[in-house]
């Protein structure tokens, strides 16, 4: 090879990596004005470990606050409680057993139940696989059953206040429970409900939640650092969230609830979990794609509802306010952590926030009362 051609393939290279470079240096100062703009007057210590997917490639960005201004560092390796987006996961663990013809989404859920509800049907209509799965079963996901649990951890734990809940205390609502209107016809937020969805699994699969997660979903997308139940080693990795008071926050343990929102995570595995997402036939998971049914869109929030302009397929939010390119999202919220994963398979385009910050702190609402990490995930995915 002559010397010209050496020097014309050095040419291009530099050229690549200096396109690169600005490119990464211009997204990394987006970055930062957005997170000035969107999470301003955070206190000191909240962290931030974003991933963002676009032209085929992840970039992630760590921040914490100091001294009140944002300060660069690595955080994706950490772990974080992402709450509700935990539903997701169970989610696809249900539609995996409906694409095996284990389940259907209009079984009724009694199939399912220990013992027979009070009144599970009206004017011939059941409460079904489908209803948990959209938060339109009727259900009530504190009924008075919880109360006495609720009390005890109030007095014992305060940080953990879903510890003493058990299936038996919501069955024990199920024997009484009468519905009093036709099921999908409201919605309202259900996390018990995605409790039964868990307790389904257990008995169609033989094997707990937990372990379902770990051999359906984290082994197979080699999330090694994900977790549904905390030890001391695993701990150590957890960023310390900050509660709505401002303390020093302690994880939850869920018990029935676990289903709902018990999942720990790092930035780098869940990139592995939403890449499956935009690419299921690829990741071998086809029934990750039947959890992103949008259901032709039929469950629209209300105008009150914190999210209107949205509306719930099977597991997952769809923005509907962004004409014909909408996506996909979920978010999360426990006792100090604040979460979001939203992508849109017709962009090619996917956004991560995780935050150490509990959306009920007096600082962490923005515009229309919603969680600031959470409008910094919607924002960037609406971008470029």
């Amino acid at each position: 090879m002559n010397s010209k051609k050496i020097h014309l393939r050095l040419a291009m290279a530099l050229l690549v990596c200096w396109i690169h470079f600005v490119t990464v240096f211009a997204q990394t100062q987006e970055i930062e004005y957005l997170l000035q703009q969107t999470c301003p007057n955070l206190p000191n210590g909240t962290e931030f470990s974003i991933g963002i997917y676009q032209n085929n490639q992840w970039s992630k960005y760590g921040y914490r606050i100091d001294q009140g201004s944002f300060q660069a560092i690595e955080n994706h390796e950490r772990l974080f409680e992402i709450g509700s987006i935990t539903k997701t996961f169970t989610a696809s663990l249900i539609m995996k057993l409906i694409d095996e013809g284990k389940m259907k989404l209009s079984d009724p859920i009694q199939n399912y139940l220990p013992d027979p509800m009070g009144e599970d049907q009206f004017q011939g209509h059941s409460i079904t696989i489908q209803h948990l799965l959209t938060h339109t079963s009727g259900l009530s996901s504190s009924p008075s059953s919880y109360t006495l649990p609720y009390l005890t951890a109030l007095i014992f734990s305060p940080k953990n206040p879903n510890r003493n809940f058990k299936a038996k205390h919501y069955y024990r609502y199920l024997k009484n429970f009468e519905l009093d209107y036709i099921p999908g016809r409201a919605w309202k937020y259900n996390n018990s409900g995605y409790a039964l969805l868990g307790a389904f699994v257990e008995k169609v699969e033989g094997i707990t939640w937990q372990k379902a997660i770990q051999q359906y979903l984290f082994d197979p997308l080699d999330m090694t650092h994900s977790f549904t139940e905390m030890n001391h080693e695993n701990r150590q990795q957890l960023v310390s969230g900050i509660t709505e008071k401002g303390k020093k926050a302690k994880p939850w343990d869920m018990k029935f609830i676990n289903a709902a929102g018990a999942i720990k995570s790092t930035l780098d595995d869940l990139t592995l979990y939403t890449m499956a997402q935009l690419h299921p036939a690829k990741a071998g998971m086809e029934f990750l794609k039947d959890a992103q049914n949008p259901l032709d869109d039929s469950i629209r929030m209300p105008e009150e509802s914190l999210w209107h302009g949205n509306a719930m397929g099977l597991g997952w939010w769809h923005n509907l306010e962004d004409g014909e390119s909408p996506f996909y999202w979920h978010a999360g919220a426990s006792g100090g952590y604040t979460s979001f994963v939203g992508f849109s398979p017709d962009r090619h385009k996917a956004v991560i926030i995780l935050s150490n910050i509990s959306s009920s702190h007096p600082l962490a609402r923005g515009e229309n009362r919603i969680p600031k990490p959470i409008l910094l995930g919607q924002q960037i995915l609406r971008r470029g």
